[in-house]
């Protein structure tokens, strides 16, 4: 039947007699000693190496490596060039993009007369591109406008003309 399912230790699990050998184990056969070890030890030079065709495969591996870099190489200058000037053409959209962005919200704060807003606005548009007349224009009426209110915006306003001329 079935072995042994879990159900508490049965007599017949442990007195079980071991079953008869299938086969007949052959003897092994009385111990000989192995013959003396006799050679000398002496250094010899390995398997004689084609010295020619060794040189001749390494520089040809070196020269081929060389080449393969060497290409690699002009194709990784290529593609750093054009990458650069990728990212400064995108530099500059962005700067273009903030910048036209300030100078609309500036103007139209000063539509709405938040003077110190729109100066805030115009100020970081100065910091983008500071050469641009129409947004020195609009700093100068604005500052002018805040020194009148505030002693503070005079010595800015000051500073500004003297960058401008």
């Amino acid at each position: 039947m079935g072995g042994y399912m879990g159900f508490g230790l049965q007599k017949w699990i442990y007195s079980r007699n071991p079953r008869k050998k299938l086969y007949v184990k052959e003897r092994i056969s009385s111990f000989t000693a192995l013959p003396k070890y006799s050679r000398t030890f002496t250094i010899k030079p390995s398997i004689k190496e084609n010295k020619i065709l060794v040189g001749f495969l390494t520089i040809t591996t070196v020269i081929g490596f060389a080449i393969i870099l060497n290409s690699c190489y002009k194709h990784f200058v290529v593609y750093s060039n054009e990458r650069s000037k990728q990212i400064a053409i995108y530099k500059t959209d962005k700067d273009n993009m903030a910048f036209n962005f300030l100078l609309n919200s500036g103007k139209n704060r000063l539509k709405q007369h938040r003077i110190v807003a729109a100066y805030s606005e115009l100020n970081l548009a100065y910091a983008i591109r500071p050469n641009d007349k129409e947004l020195n224009q609009l700093l100068i009426e604005t500052l002018s406008i805040l020194c009148s209110k505030d002693i503070a915006y005079c010595d800015a306003l000051d500073k500004h003309l003297q960058n401008d001329y």
